[in-house]
């Protein structure tokens, strides 16, 4: 596991405490890179159960494990189904939700610690446009969705689209959005 790297393709300035932890928690946890997106993670839960979504039948739900580590971000995407976010260890995240049906809102969500005074679960809704942060060192979360997430149902944002529509959110684009075009 020496020579763990963030997905950004280093480990920005950090106590070796921090890194050491992240190893044992992507070892312990058997935890894979999670691209294109950022961070680790290892899929916990694949519901046998059917359901019937709006795109057609799908499996009913599925659970992730999902470390961000250092710089790390979940980039600005939307998916077809809410998204659930449990906070299970490690720094604060914040999760950034771009409301298109309000033009320019963005809400910020922290969720940590609930004996700190934060949320320690979050609902992101389906079809809007989100990304995530760590505030800290590293972030280990969880991620529910129902009807189940696959690749298809997941929409990777548009950086000059988004920059269009949150002229006010230039920071949080930049830093979720890191690529020319698309995030």
């Amino acid at each position: 596991m020496e020579g763990l790297l963030c997905c950004a393709g280093k480990w920005p300035s950090r106590s070796s405490d921090v890194e050491k932890e992240a190893q044992e928690l992507v070892r312990s946890l058997q935890l894979e890179p999670l691209l294109p997106e950022g961070g680790f993670f290892r899929r916990t839960h694949y519901s046998d159960m059917r359901t019937q979504a709006p795109w057609g039948e799908s499996r009913a739900s599925n659970a992730i494990l999902y470390l961000m580590l250092c710089d790390d971000v979940s980039k600005i995407h939307r998916l077809k189904m809410d998204e659930t976010w449990h906070f299970y260890h490690g720094s604060p995240i914040v999760i950034v939700e771009f409301d298109a049906s309000v033009v320019g809102q963005v809400r910020r969500t922290r969720l940590g610690p609930v004996v700190e005074g934060l949320c320690p679960q979050y609902t992101v809704g389906a079809g809007t446009w989100f990304g995530a942060y760590p505030e800290g060192g590293l972030s280990l979360v969880g991620c529910t969705c129902g009807p189940a997430f696959e690749f298809e149902h997941f929409e990777l944002g548009r950086r000059a689209f988004l920059l269009d529509a949150f002229p006010d959110a230039v920071d949080d684009i930049t830093r979720l959005c890191a690529g020319e075009e698309g995030c």
